[in-house]
């Protein structure tokens, strides 16, 4: 075999394990994930790249949290410790430089910190994609309504995320109290 075929099966097998590596993670992510409920303000964008999917604004982003273990320096990343309302909605209970040593949590990036405290992380997650041809629908389902000139906001939505070890997956989107999909058929 020419070396030339030779290598261009190796980097093919290693894209290959690359991607596989990708989805066996968010596979587990899935399985083994702890369910988390996290209120959401839907946006409805397209991209000729990415496909339709919805852009989503979480409640749990912003707040003011100083870090439990806080040094000198400023790291741009932290683990945020997660704790769920009497609602049952998932909350940051509080940030920190290191993994916590129990407990659910998440990697996060910092968004805004006015010196003293933290006001805004950015979760690692922020879109649930849609299947080709949902995203107008999606779209009306998600504005406000209006009748009789009165504008009603609208339908509460939060997402589904499962969250193992540091990283999540957006599982599903629930709008007035009944998945995406449902409203969708």
């Amino acid at each position: 075999m020419k070396r030339s075929h030779l290598l261009f099966i190796v980097v093919a097998l290693a894209q290959l394990g690359v991607l596989a590596w990708a989805i066996i993670g968010q596979e587990r992510i899935l399985r083994q994930g702890e369910v988390f409920l996290f209120r959401t303000a839907p946006l409805d964008p397209r991209d000729p790249f990415r496909g339709e999917y919805v852009r989503l604004d979480f409640e749990a982003e912003s707040g003011r949290w100083a870090v439990a273990d806080s040094t000198t320096t400023t790291p741009r990343r932290y683990y945020a410790r997660l704790g769920t309302d009497s609602a049952g909605f998932a909350y940051i209970t509080h940030l920190r430089t290191t993994p916590p040593p129990a407990g659910p949590y998440l990697a996060v990036r910092t968004g805004y910190d006015d010196g003293t405290a933290i006001i805004r992380v950015e979760l690692p997650f922020d879109r649930y994609y849609l299947k080709e041809g949902e995203g107008a629908r999606t779209e009306a389902l998600l504005m406000p309504q209006w009748a009789d000139s009165a504008r009603s906001g609208p339908l509460p939505a939060h997402a589904v995320v499962r969250v193992h070890h540091g990283r999540a997956v957006v599982e599903d989107l629930v709008v007035g109290g009944r998945p995406l999909h449902a409203w969708l058929e």
